[in-house]
């Protein structure tokens, strides 16, 4: 079996890192792995990771979606690879893998990947012509949870749609002289209780809603810190706001970071105020890492962090994000309970092995009936 994913490119993000998770899935079965990457973006470590893990990775770059010279070349590739086949992640890679599968022959399975549209880069016409190219030309999709499938079901046709959550793998525990030497180098004092957050500096992860919510936790617990690690087109509205509030020795705003695993692991308590989300990943892994969680009940949050594994509550509210926190941080117990259940159900629920079985199983099925 070969198989190639398209995504619109290899910047931050909950589909990139999900194409590091699919490279080591295949690494381990001895399965050939292409990646076929449609926009550059400087200063991402995803393609090197991609690269020590054996997968090739094609840049087929233009300057309009649409570039006819852009499809040809596609269509070429697909042809020529003869690709048992092609799976494609977001707007861009839905429209042109769907239309470029149709004309090589090659079968696509087409994946949602999140509830909502950035408007920073969609456009009611991207997003219809994305739902025309599925709906007519992809063989099988794919929805990454329940509530995705349901958002999109209607705009794809009602078409079928595979539900796979995502997985994430179980990180090693760090060690304790690590773990303290990290605290310590992340907010100074590693005796702190840390909050951390991972995602791009985005609109959907209303992080501007976080600092809100941060700035009133910090009137009654003046030793916690906040970490947020990541990058993207908001970081300095952030990082103005938390400058505003008198929080810089408080807000940590790490920009992008290739140790996140090790970040999770040196934190207590991670922390989402997402407006509009999929199923994140970065919630799986912060679940992985054994941290309980509070978290802004969109998408397929509250299918994953039960009451046992942390707090769901409604987003565009940062006062209940602050008053959960502040109980959670009450009871330490209760902390290390929840993270301990975190850790064991992602094990249970989200394991790698058998998510990328099941994909395996979806691949023969469209394959065979091309």
């Amino acid at each position: 079996m070969r198989v190639a994913h398209i995504i619109d490119s290899l910047n931050w993000g909950g589909a990139q890192k999900l194409q590091v998770t699919f490279a080591q899935a295949a690494q381990a079965r001895g399965i050939p792995w292409t990646i076929i990457n449609l926009r550059h973006y400087p200063n991402t470590p995803i393609p090197a990771e991609l690269g020590a893990l054996g997968v090739r990775v094609i840049d087929c770059f233009a300057p309009t979606m649409l570039d006819p010279q852009r499809v040809a070349q596609l269509t070429a590739l697909l042809r020529r690879e003869r690709f048992t086949v092609v799976q494609t992640h977001l707007l861009y890679a839905n429209i042109l893998g769907a239309l470029t599968g149709r004309l090589s022959g090659t079968p696509v399975v087409a994946t949602m990947h999140s509830v909502g549209f950035d408007p920073r880069h969609d456009h009611p016409a991207k997003q219809w012509l994305e739902a025309q190219a599925i709906r007519f030309a992809a063989h099988r999709i794919v929805a990454v949870g329940y509530l995705v499938a349901d958002v999109h079901r209607a705009r794809l046709g009602n078409r079928a749609i595979d539900i796979m959550p995502n997985a994430v793998m179980l990180p090693p525990p760090l060690a304790p002289a690590q773990r303290a030497a990290l605290r310590a180098q992340i907010v100074g004092d590693g005796a702190r209780p840390i909050l951390i957050s991972v995602g791009r500096f985005s609109p959907p992860k209303a992080y501007g809603d976080l600092v809100t919510a941060f700035a009133e936790l910090h009137k009654t617990h003046p030793a916690v810190a906040l970490v947020i690690a990541g990058d993207g087109a908001l970081f300095e509205a952030v990082a103005a706001q938390v400058a505003d509030l008198g929080l810089r020795e408080h807000v940590r705003l790490l920009g992008a970071r290739t140790d996140v695993p090790a970040l999770l692991a040196a934190s207590d308590v991670y922390v989402s105020s997402s407006h509009w989300e999929g199923l994140p990943l970065t919630t799986l892994e912060a679940m992985a890492a054994g941290l309980p969680v509070v978290a802004t009940d969109v998408g397929d949050v509250a299918r994953v962090v039960t009451p046992e594994t942390g707090v769901i509550v409604p987003p565009r509210e940062p006062a209940r994000l602050t008053a959960a926190l502040r109980a959670l941080l009450a009871d330490p117990g209760r902390q290390r309970a929840m993270g301990d259940a975190a850790r064991a159900h992602v094990a249970r629920q989200y394991n790698v092995d058998a998510w990328f079985e099941r994909y395996m199983a979806l691949y023969r099925a469209v394959g065979r009936k091309s």
